[in-house]
């Protein structure tokens, strides 16, 4: 655990001479900086109040820290719980630089979140998905509004799960067996989804 804190030492004082470079070359003003993780941390971390780590789809495993700082664009010192995915990023960074999509192209999956953030939009309603894999584990989620519904397999069998993240961010109380209608809900839009998602494969 003191190497873990090293190491995050370590980036802090990095990314410190990231910032004070752009500013020494006076481009702060027409900077966007993003700090962002690829996943929640390991089990070396606190994830707490987050239930899981880093490989699962718990949310201490997907709900990650980002900081975005773009003067002038970006209200400063602004704290939004909007739900949002990494690739969301990409589509954020390419209207920051003002670049458009080819014609012909498809359509980007994520939204311009930074932009939205900016402008005081009101968070978009749509349902956010994943799923990962390693070596015979296979996790698979959907989060609609508040409702996470969760699925892991293995060679032991699959399990289910089914929480309501306003009342239960740390995904303690697995309400699938008491929420049927939610359920057959959920995983029908993860079944349409992984479908979408291979006929694009």
């Amino acid at each position: 655990r003191r190497d873990y804190g090293r190491l995050v030492e370590r980036l802090d004082y990095s990314v410190g001479k990231v910032l004070a470079e752009v500013d020494r070359l006076g481009l702060r003003e027409n900077t966007l900086v993003i700090f962002a993780s690829d996943n929640g941390g390991n089990d070396r971390a606190r994830n707490a109040p987050f239930r899981g780590y880093t490989s699962d789809l718990f949310d201490g495993g997907i709900h990650i820290p980002c900081m975005a700082r773009w003067p002038g664009v970006l209200p400063e010192g602004i704290v939004s719980g909007r739900q949002f995915l990494t690739l969301d990023l990409t589509v954020s960074i390419l209207n920051a630089a003002g670049i458009k999509q080819p014609a012909g192209e498809d359509a980007l999956d994520g939204i311009d979140i930074l932009g939205a953030v900016a402008s005081g939009e009101a968070p978009a309603s749509r349902a956010l998905f994943w799923r990962a894999r390693r070596a015979d584990r296979t996790w698979r989620a959907v989060r609609d509004g508040d409702l996470k519904f969760l699925t892991f397999r293995d060679s032991k069998g699959v399990d289910e799960y089914l929480f309501d993240l306003k009342d239960d961010p740390s995904e303690e109380t697995n309400l699938f067996a008491n929420r049927e209608s939610d359920v057959i809900r959920l995983r029908t839009q993860l079944v349409d989804w992984e479908k979408r998602m291979e006929a694009d494969w």
